[in-house]
């Protein structure tokens, strides 16, 4: 815990605001909040019902390994992963993951036409500096409005609620 590192005097900016014991009490409640607060954002983006802290951070953990292991990347893995089901041509390094998210219920259905997209939609800093490069060169904002709509285009998809 936090309580066993003092401030040094002159480093505590929000003690003049709230009692050290008050602070440390908040700082020692971050991590665990912050981990839940990621593992739930996680399980909506994956476009999934949460089973509980425990479960999901499992879960979580399983994705991560097989993310590290395949070389998966993060966009491509939650494009073709979204309601859960993992595609089997990834092979095992998936193989714990899948097993979880067998108990898993899907939040959103994938009917939207993004998900028969080639690709996901994604922001990576070639087309970031692409879509700058338009704008400052050529004051063309035509890409940057093309990828506003497809971030909206994709919003829309994992927002697709799930069928009765």
């Amino acid at each position: 815990t936090l309580a066993s590192q003092r401030p040094k005097a002159g480093s505590g900016s929000l003690l003049p605001l709230v009692s050290e014991e008050a602070l440390i009490e908040r700082l020692n409640d971050f991590g665990p909040a912050y981990q839940e607060a990621v593992t739930q954002a996680m399980l909506w983006r994956l476009g999934v019902v949460p089973r509980g802290i425990a479960a999901d951070q499992t879960l979580i953990q399983a994705i991560e390994r097989g993310m590290r292991t395949s070389g998966t990347g993060i966009d491509a893995f939650y494009f073709s992963a979204f309601g859960g089901a993992l595609p089997n041509a990834w092979g095992e390094a998936f193989d714990e993951a899948r097993t979880l998210l067998a108990a898993y219920t899907p939040r959103a259905t994938r009917d939207h036409d993004y998900w028969r997209d080639p690709a996901p939609c994604a922001m990576l800093i070639d087309e970031v500096e692409a879509i700058w490069s338009a704008i400052a060169d050529r004051d063309d904002w035509a890409p940057f409005h093309a990828k506003i709509a497809a971030v909206r285009r994709m919003g829309a998809a994992l927002e697709q609620p799930r069928s009765a």
